[in-house]
């Protein structure tokens, strides 16, 4: 799967959803949306105003939970982009992400 790709039709369905709560596990992140919700095991860049915050920046968790409240048309409002890596070596593990969708109750992997 290509990186540009990230099954959008899958996406559609956090479209205008709020970020209702994050929550700081260990060695993920896990993003909830009043419904669905999406882990991300390899940690997500926050790119805000042409800059890209990652994990080992300060700040970042203060900018992750500043998207809380905020809707998502793919980006969030304000065009601040949330990134996962889908390369190899930018992975933690097998997964870079998973999508728990409330329709079905199945996930999404990436």
């Amino acid at each position: 799967m290509k990186e540009q790709n990230l099954n959008k039709s899958i996406l559609k369905f956090l479209e205008n959803l709020e970020l209702a709560g994050i929550t700081f596990i260990r060695d993920y992140i896990q993003f909830l949306f009043d419904g669905p919700f999406l882990n991300t095991y390899t940690l997500p860049q926050v790119k805000v105003e042409n800059k890209n915050i990652t994990s080992a920046d300060f700040g970042y968790h203060d900018t992750l939970c500043s998207l809380i409240g905020k809707k998502i048309t793919i980006k969030f409002e304000g065009d601040i982009e949330f990134l996962v890596s889908l390369k190899s070596e930018d992975r933690n593990g097998v997964e870079a992400a998973m999508l728990q969708l409330e329709t079905d109750g199945k996930w999404n992997v990436w």
